[in-house]
């Protein structure tokens, strides 16, 4: 179940540098190093929605993100062991149960905690949540197309940015 979260969001992530380089600055490291805002009820609501639109093309989906990830930083690439397509489908699952837990984010933080400490294993630095949000935006951009606006954009960049920080946390503690 980690291993979805942290695959989904790896899509999540290579969405956003697909987007582009300048909001790939804007959007995933500003999120990270930011103490993370809440989502609101109409951010929460624009992500599900989205999210609605993608879940019928989460195979393809999870195609773009992983090609994009491994665009942004081929390095990443020997961090995979297993069939992209099993991954893909841990990937899906995982931002399913996240965007299913929106209003209430503290019911998976203990799950995106250890997801976060079994990824220092895996080989996942600090670094790696930056390219993964790019890859997981721009995989929204492509699937959504034009219900992809700027407020879809920033809602989505928030959640990611409260689950990276969340995992980046309970890694690499202070």
């Amino acid at each position: 179940m980690m291993y979805g979260i942290l695959f989904t969001i790896l899509f999540l992530a290579v969405l956003l540098l697909l987007q582009n380089k300048k909001n790939q600055a804007r959007y995933t490291q500003q999120y990270i190093e930011e103490e993370p805002s809440p989502l609101s009820a109409e951010q929460i609501q624009l992500i599900r929605d989205s999210w609605q639109r993608v879940l019928p093309i989460k195979v393809k989906a999870a195609e773009l993100f992983y090609g994009r990830l491994f665009e942004l930083d081929p390095s990443v690439k020997s961090l995979f062991r297993g069939k992209l397509d099993f991954q893909g489908d841990k990937l899906m699952t995982t931002l399913n149960v996240v965007v299913n837990s929106l209003d209430d984010l503290s019911g998976i933080e203990t799950m995106l905690q250890e997801m976060g400490k079994r990824h220092i294993i895996y080989g996942v630095d600090v670094a790696h949540y930056e390219t993964v949000g790019a890859a997981l935006l721009w995989v929204l951009q492509q699937g959504l197309g034009e219900y992809y606006t700027e407020e879809v954009e920033e809602a989505w960049a928030i959640a990611y940015g409260l689950i990276a920080t969340t995992m980046i946390e309970a890694a690499y503690p202070a």
